[in-house]
């Protein structure tokens, strides 16, 4: 029962490891085949999919513990680029 989201721009899904690719080209660094930069996805990804706003997420990568993790502008920066879209797929939904 998966909580699901999607990063938008122009009105189409920009798959992930473009949208990695490109943030680690911005931020200047190395891109990692097994870690996405900062591991946004498990973090920021995860609120995406739970339904909250990039400013809620903002506010929560603002405070501590996480003050300083550099998600808040990882955090900007995605929302500066891209709308998101997310949902709930039930148990047994057809793929």
């Amino acid at each position: 029962m998966p909580n699901c989201f999607q990063l938008i721009r122009d009105g189409e899904a920009v798959p992930l490891v473009k949208v990695d690719e490109e943030m680690c080209q911005h931020f200047g660094a190395v891109c990692d085949a097994d870690v996405y930069f900062r591991a946004w996805y498990n973090t920021i990804g995860y609120d995406l999919a739970m339904g909250r706003s990039f400013l809620e997420i903002e506010e929560i990568y603002a405070s501590p513990p996480w003050e300083g993790s550099g998600l808040t502008e990882v955090a900007r920066w995605m929302s500066a680029n891209f709308s998101s879209r997310s949902w709930y797929e039930p148990s047994g939904h057809p793929r």
